[in-house]
């Protein structure tokens, strides 16, 4: 019941610290919105302010996914601070297809992909967590080698890492130690992208890893894991 509750973004407790795992996505969605960044900043800490009076509405949820929630709650918020600013605009078309769900319009888009960058730094921050509580591990900086230096061979990563670690590590210990690095880095991934599903289940995750462009990232990991 506990694993169920920690992966159920319903049940979270507080509401406001989880939604600021995902401000920057927040923040560029709504400023795709209200080009104003004035306004963008005001509307921004009314969602803020109404998560923490009112909390979530799981009822109101699409599929389950916690973004699709937060996509339409930050939405109306948009609205209503248009609507309020209404004679200010050029014009009504602007409200009236922001009211229009669109999943193909730039904001939804900017939107997906901010969230999907947040998604990708908290699989790195908690990979960096885990070698620092971990003496010996350097799976965070094996794969931050890997990915800053893609044109290198194994050889020359290792080097590199020979030199941050001031020992000697051979390109085939290097290897493996990349093999472990991304198999970790893809549990932290999907560890995350559980608590932005009402109900994670296979199909759930594969079908988010899909939306999200993040199958790459977890390979064969999710086919070998317990869901």
């Amino acid at each position: 019941m506990l694993e169920q509750i920690s992966t159920c973004w319903p049940s979270l407790g507080d509401p406001v610290r989880f939604v600021m795992r995902y401000a920057p996505a927040i923040r560029r969605y709504v400023s795709a919105i209200v080009p104003n960044p004035h306004d963008a900043e005001e509307v921004t800490q009314d969602f803020l302010v109404r998560v923490l009076e009112q909390g979530f509405r799981p009822e109101n949820v699409s599929r389950g996914r916690f973004r699709d929630y937060l996509r339409g709650a930050v939405r109306h918020v948009a609205i209503d601070h248009l609507r309020r600013r209404r004679p200010e605009l050029p014009g009504a078309v602007v409200l009236d297809q922001l009211a229009q769900p669109d999943p193909a319009r730039e904001a939804d888009r900017a939107f997906t992909a901010e969230w999907r960058q947040c998604l990708l730094n908290r699989a790195w921050q908690a990979l960096e967590s885990q070698q620092r509580q971990s003496p010996g591990s350097v799976d965070h900086s094996v794969l931050r080698i890997h990915v800053e230096h893609p044109e290198l061979d194994s050889a020359a990563q290792a080097g590199l890492l020979s030199s941050e670690l001031g020992r000697s590590v051979r390109p085939d210990a290097f290897r493996k130690q990349l093999s472990r690095a991304r198999q970790r880095f893809a549990q932290h991934l999907i560890t995350e992208l559980r608590k932005t599903l009402e109900s994670p289940t296979r199909e759930a995750l594969d079908d988010e890893l899909a939306d999200l462009e993040l199958r790459d990232y977890v390979g064969g990991f999710l086919d070998h894991s317990d869901q």
